[in-house]
């Protein structure tokens, strides 16, 4: 009797056991463990990745040219987009995220790039990227405009060129768009996965950049225009250009004077 109430007392405990560790199975009956639901390791694994955020900085010279540009960062990487300035402020503030992996250069005016060679410096391992037509303003004062602002600026950097397509840079996926008016190469930088996009000089709150300079053309902007207002984005998409505040893409479609 002893032995056969010990024989009962193993196998419920077994049959407990075998319950225990809950699995479901899939359509070819592999195992698998099921999905857990405890709210500590959810919390504990959104937490492990880190959020995308996007910094802007204000540069200004003696002309008084004003302008913006961004850093975006992530754990996907880091990279600098027009850098008018290479000061202490953007300088610590790199050195805190861990150096810039690629610079992105929206369009080739002195304003986008006077602390490029700066940022080349401080970065030596960060590839630069302009659209094909935009690459020879680097050495043009005439065309990148610093003439106008009475010097003839130039930077050594040398560039990756580009042109409009899908491009894998500095661990991001980003559609360059070419957008030519403001000056040949111009370009927008679309982060689909992150849901922004930097409109340089061409696409910003309040309007499209006009065509005065060298290098612009009244006809491709009103092209850029028209191609744009063609173009779909999710209305919460966030915008930064290189002149005035951030907006998001349903709001630009009521501010922006040239694209009503």
């Amino acid at each position: 009797m002893k032995k056969l109430i010990a024989t009962t007392l193993i196998i419920a405990v077994i049959l407990t056991g075998c319950n225990s560790a809950e699995t479901v199975t899939d359509k070819n009956n592999s195992s698998l463990p099921s999905k857990t639901t405890d709210p500590a390791l959810n919390s504990e694994s959104k937490s492990s990745s880190k959020k995308t955020t996007v910094r802007t900085f204000e540069s200004t010279d003696s002309s008084a040219w004003t302008a913006s540009f961004q850093v975006i960062n992530s754990d996907k990487g880091t990279i600098l987009i027009d850098p008018g300035k290479y000061d202490a402020e953007l300088s610590d503030y790199i050195k805190s995220i861990g150096g810039v992996d690629a610079i992105l250069i929206t369009h080739g005016h002195w304003d986008k790039l006077r602390g490029l060679d700066d940022a080349i410096a401080a970065n030596p391992e960060a590839k630069v990227y302009v659209h094909e037509l935009d690459y020879p303003y680097f050495k043009d004062p005439e065309r990148n405009c610093s003439a106008e602002q009475g010097f003839k600026g130039t930077t050594n950097a040398q560039a990756e060129t580009l042109v409009e397509g899908n491009y894998e840079i500095g661990g991001y996926q980003i559609n360059v768009i070419h957008m030519p008016g403001h000056t040949e190469g111009s370009v927008l930088y679309h982060f689909p996965e992150e849901n922004i996009l930097i409109g340089g000089d061409t696409i910003m709150a309040d309007q499209v950049a006009g065509s005065q300079h060298p290098g612009g053309n009244e006809a491709d902007r009103q092209a850029s225009i028209t191609k744009f207002k063609q173009l779909s984005f999710p209305k919460d998409m966030s915008i930064y250009s290189g002149h005035g505040a951030k907006t998001s893409y349903s709001e630009l479609l009521k501010t922006n004077r040239d694209l009503q």
